[in-house]
């Protein structure tokens, strides 16, 4: 941690000898229209949940610029539903030396997800309904700061990055306009059942986190990669500490895309607790462009909670998707059919979901 503050230090050292030209500002986004049908005639429990309509949308304001000495700098920042601000992050990014970002809840450096190419753009896990798979931490559910290093300084395209988040309470924004209250960061146990944590999931294992990840493109058409992060500042009696990691490859042939990953996740956990203990995860997918306008994917992601102790079965849940867009121009018509099995870890819960979605692009 302390090479990437040192380095952030000389980065923007270099910034206050240089003078800024005036940099620009743009707006982009998109408004998503969204119908979705969830039905269920599970055994371990219904789904009642009535057909649903909305709206949501998305815009992301961008300012940069660049400096006498050729770096560039910038701000993004995410404006959400209600006009509501999010997902900020600035930085400097210096060629040859790398890039230094400074990020609000976004950011985030895990891999586990790369293995699913949807046609959609969300995975059937991110489509309508929340079946609470319990996935690789991310740093960007967290304020963080990051290092880049720059492209083309290795061969094969490989390619490091470092993010440390010195509070895991999300959306803690300490800047001088916004205090809030200090971070707790106690260790607090996974449930038993259902899904792995009731709420939030980096403030339950350790008061701060880093996250690390390196990727590279050693074939045409081949990207490789992998991810881990670990807890700091960790409180309470526990038999293992939290950490987690994944990784990833994916191939591109011809207009066909093939993607696997695989996640692992160490909860942190009393030594006698009877609570879940591991999470492991696989995804593979196929995406088929069958022309320029039209594409199919289908994808599987499959997770699989572990116990400390063996009184209560481990269960894996698993969800497939079958997608297809359509764009012309700024305009996308898609539809997904996802199926859910053992939602939450519960055996026989199972739900389907079809979203039918309208997406503008600006």
């Amino acid at each position: 941690m302390k090479n990437i503050l040192k380095t952030a230090v000389v980065l923007f050292t270099a910034l206050s000898f240089s003078f800024a030209n005036a940099g620009e500002l743009t707006v982009t986004g998109n408004a998503k229209a969204s119908y979705i049908i969830v039905s269920s005639d599970s055994t371990a429990g219904a789904q009642e949940q009535p057909n649903s309509l909305g709206v949501a949308n998305e815009f992301t304001l961008s300012a940069g610029g660049e400096l006498d000495n050729g770096m560039t700098f910038g701000y993004n920042i995410d404006i959400d539903g209600d006009t509501t601000q999010d997902d900020g992050s600035l930085f400097l990014d210096t060629g040859s030396l790398g890039k230094v970002m400074i990020s609000i809840s976004e950011g985030g450096l895990e891999t586990g997800k790369k293995g699913i190419h949807s046609a959609t753009g969300d995975r059937g896990s991110d489509s309508g309904f929340n079946e609470s798979m319990f996935e690789e931490w991310s740093v960007g559910d967290a304020n963080n700061v990051s290092y880049h290093t720059p492209a083309d300084l290795l061969p094969f395209g490989i390619k490091g990055s470092i993010a440390y988040a010195p509070s895991t309470v999300a959306d803690a924004n300490q800047s001088v306009n916004n205090l809030v209250a200090a971070n707790t960061g106690i260790i607090t146990a996974a449930n038993n059942t259902g899904a792995v944590y009731t709420t939030g999931s980096l403030a339950n294992n350790g008061r701060t986190f880093t996250q690390y990840a390196v990727s590279a493109a050693p074939l045409d058409g081949l990207a490789i990669g992998a991810s881990y992060g670990e807890f700091g500042g960790s409180a309470g009696d526990t038999g293992q500490g939290a950490e987690g990691g994944a990784w990833y490859a994916s191939y591109a042939i011809g207009n066909a895309k093939l993607g696997y990953s695989k996640s692992y996740v160490a909860l942190a956990t009393a030594r006698t607790a009877a609570t879940y203990e591991s999470v492991f995860g696989h995804k593979y997918s196929a995406l088929v462009a069958v022309n320029d306008d039209l594409s199919i994917s289908y994808g599987v992601e499959k997770s699989t909670a572990t116990h400390m102790l063996n009184t209560t079965d481990d269960v894996e849940q698993e969800v497939t998707q079958i997608a297809a867009a359509y764009t012309t121009g700024g305009l996308t018509l898609a539809v997904s059919m996802n199926d859910y099995e053992n939602v939450a870890y519960t055996a026989n819960k199972d739900v389907t979901s079809t979203v039918f979605n309208v997406s503008m692009a600006f």
